[in-house]
């Protein structure tokens, strides 16, 4: 059974909250409920938790300060909060489950059970590490983000996103090439990188293929024609994506 610990200042949705993961989530036991930083603190160091679902908001300070103080972070987080776009990217650019005010059941469900099935098949990642990007992303607001937690079968990997020369799509999965020459294989559809990775001047030249223009080399027309990039990959651009690519670029497409 996951012991998890509920970080909530309202009482109504600390209750809700509750009644939500104890008629919903398999596996899952709420030990404990905190209603602020100093509680949570608290919380932690007697129960122990294996989970905290995370409200942002709190009365004397923010749920990061929980993460940043902890003595240990060797639980899984799902934070909750209410709408907040930039919070939003940098869930997404940490590879971490978030819920949005009002809790969807089926999202509750889903995030809650992912954590039981690793914790279940004993995977071992560290997810302090996962958390740190996080806090440095998120505390560095206004700023691009410089971590990107990559999700791959058996962990995760830390990655700064000027290092990731391209993505090319495998179905629901997409491997990253990085300029040290490592393969990883991310358990995330191309689309999503696409959709993060466009303030770091990527394009997408294909429906398989997103690379980093910092490393393009050559372009040579034809139809939709091919780019070189420096570590000597030659990708098609595709004919629909030939004239916003050039655009992008400021090239004349006549």
């Amino acid at each position: 059974m996951i012991k998890a610990l509920i970080v909530e200042d309202e009482k109504n949705s600390q209750e809700l909250l509750k009644e939500l993961i104890n008629t919903y989530c398999d596996g899952v036991e709420v030990i404990a409920i905190a209603g602020n930083v100093a509680e949570a603190l608290g919380a932690l160091k007697l129960h122990k938790p294996d989970l905290i679902f995370l409200d942002i908001e709190l009365p004397d300070g923010d749920g990061f300060q929980v993460l940043e103080n902890a003595d240990e972070i060797s639980f899984d987080v799902i934070f909750t909060t209410a709408y907040n776009q930039y919070a939003m990217r940098a869930f997404k650019f940490a590879a971490t489950d978030y819920l949005l005010k009002p809790v969807d059941i089926e999202e509750l469900q889903q995030a809650a059970a992912r954590v039981v099935e690793k914790r279940s098949e004993g995977q071992q990642d560290d997810p302090s590490e996962k958390i740190d990007a996080l806090i440095k992303n998120i505390r560095n607001i206004g700023q691009p983000f410089r971590r990107i937690v990559l999700p791959t079968s058996n962990g995760f990997t830390v990655v700064d996103p000027d290092d990731i020369i391209r993505c090319e799509s495998d179905r629901n999965y997409t491997f990253i090439f990085l300029k040290d020459k490592r393969r990883i294989l991310v358990s995330r559809t191309i689309k999503e990188y696409d959709e993060m990775l466009q303030e770091f001047n990527f394009f997408r030249i294909h429906q398989s293929h997103l690379i980093n223009l910092n490393y393009l080399k050559n372009y040579t027309r034809g139809r939709g024609g091919y780019v070189e990039l420096t570590d000597g990959t030659t990708l098609d651009v595709s004919a629909r994506r030939k004239s916003d690519f050039l655009k992008r670029m400021s090239i004349d497409n006549s």
